[in-house]
Parts: C-alpha cells; structure tokens; sequence
C-alpha cells in the first residue's frame, strides 16, 4: 500500500490513464470491427461500394490517432491499415 503522498497522487494518475486506455482500444476494436462486418456482411455491392470507404477512411483515422498518442505501436497500426484496406478493395472489386 502507498504511503507516501506522491506515490499516492501516481497511483491515482495510473488508474486514470489505465481506464482512459482501456476506453480508447474498445473504441478502437469496435470501429476495425465495424470494417470487418461490413466486408463480410453479403449486402449490394452498389451499398458497399458506398458504405467501405467511409468506414475505411473512419478505421485508418482512428488507428493512426491512437498510434500518435501511444495507444498502440505505429507498425501495428500500419499493419492492420495495410491489411484492412487489402480487405475493402478486395470486397469492392471482386
């Protein structure tokens, strides 16, 4: 148990950060997630023609804002940048 005032001030710091992240990546999951389900969701390719790119656009955006503010490594993001816009062109053209 802290005792001392300023290991007590860090413990406060740590559960706000803690919680502060932990709502950042389940923001983040839902929207990678919400890419994800659109691909494979079996609509009108003239909707998902319409729909991808914004919510491609929305997932790229997030990614690389919670990777500036340290959230999450730059190559993840880049990583899963690459891979989910490999998906939605793949979905879109074929």
């Amino acid at each position: 148990m802290e005792r001392h005032a300023n290991a007590l001030k860090a413990a406060r710091q740590a559960k706000k950060r803690n919680e502060r992240n932990r709502n950042q990546r389940a923001g983040l999951r839902t929207v990678v997630k919400k890419v994800r389900s659109t691909i494979t969701a079996k609509g009108k390719p003239e909707e998902l023609k319409k729909t991808l790119p914004s919510l491609l656009n929305e997932a790229q955006r997030a990614l690389m804002k919670a990777a500036s503010k340290g959230l999450i490594k730059t190559g993840n993001a880049s990583r899963q940048i690459a891979r989910l816009s490999s998906a939605v062109h793949k979905a879109m053209n074929g």
